[in-house]
């Protein structure tokens, strides 16, 4: 009975009713004819969404196996569910609108992409840093590491940053760009470290008596491996003594460093006090002048002086006055 009514309706009423239901019956019609493809477009996004998180476990599982970070197994496993996920979408569209043509929206994306990379370079700099950090491991969470005036114990790699605690209890958030661009001193890369310090001895004593006795501290000495060996050897002749060059391998780690060094530096003071040893250090010798003359020895200077420059004006005056 409606559809009659507005069939039946008149053409002087400013609009044309047929128009619009026409226009919203096509549209029914259309709709009914696509739930179909709809439905099946559901279906296979559904499906790809399980397949990106299927891969994301194996990407996981993967990253277990052959021992990657695994804040980079984690990174790779969304970034693959990601595609997947983009690339479900793309295959819906084009199920349910069989004229849409993903090439067309890449490439007017294209352009957008270039305007973005520009807006974000740092950002991207630094996350792909990131994940060359922690595919490629220059060092690990746990290493210590020193970059510019940062020396301390990495705590975090993420895609962004890597963060240090510093030796002062501090915390350094490095940009990972910086970081991966720039010189980095990984000092526990290796189980092992070489330390070295500069003993000097008298001019007149034993320099082989002085090895000796070094050497017999480097091997007594807590903390000082055996392999490799210990060494002790002239490096130079100064200006007022013989320098001698210890050097002894430790753990990698500040802590095993900074206290064996203190047992070798304190046990070779020792023992060359015990062996008779001079270490000598260089003198300086400073005189000071008083030059108000408050002290006796500075005035009778003072006076003996005076009286010799007077006594000088004078033998020239009188020869002046000869010669004339």
């Amino acid at each position: 009975m409606f559809i009659f009514l507005l069939q039946n309706e008149p053409a002087d009423t400013g609009f044309n009713l047929n128009v619009i239901w026409n226009s919203l019956y096509g549209m029914f019609n259309s709709f009914l004819s696509r739930l179909p493809y709809i439905a099946a477009a559901i279906i296979v996004f559904l499906l790809f969404i399980v397949i990106s998180k299927i891969v994301s476990r194996i990407v996981h599982a993967a990253g277990a196996r052959t021992r990657i970070d695994g804040t980079l197994a984690d990174l790779l496993g969304r970034l693959a569910s990601f595609v997947i996920t983009i690339l479900g979408i793309f295959v819906a569209a084009v199920i349910i609108f069989p004229a849409f043509a993903p090439g067309d929206l890449i490439a007017g994306l294209g352009i957008t992409s270039v305007a973005v990379g520009f807006a974000f370079k740092d950002v991207l700099q630094n996350f792909f840093a990131g994940i060359l950090i922690l595919w490629r491991r220059p060092f690990i969470v746990g290493d210590q590491i020193q970059f510019r005036e940062f020396d301390g114990t990495v705590e975090q790699i993420n895609v962004r940053s890597t963060r240090i605690k510093t030796y002062d209890g501090e915390r350094a958030v490095i940009p990972n760009g910086d970081i991966y661009t720039n010189a980095v001193l990984v000092r526990t890369a290796y189980d092992r470290r070489r330390t070295s310090l500069t003993v000097g001895i008298g001019y007149l004593d034993s320099i082989e008596e002085a090895r000796a006795a070094i050497m017999r501290v480097l091997e007594k000495t807590e903390g000082v491996l055996d392999d490799p060996a210990p060494s002790a050897h002239v490096v130079a002749l100064a200006a007022s003594s013989v320098d001698l060059k210890v050097l002894f391998w430790t753990k990698s780690q500040k802590s095993d460093v900074r206290l064996t060094s203190d047992r070798v530096a304190t046990g070779i003071k020792l023992a060359l006090d015990e062996a008779g040893i001079d270490m000598p250090y260089p003198h300086s010798v400073v005189l000071f002048h008083d030059a108000t003359g408050t002290r006796d020895g500075d005035i009778e200077r003072a006076k003996y002086l005076s009286a010799a420059q007077m006594k000088q004006a004078a033998e020239n005056r009188d020869g002046g006055n000869a010669s004339k």
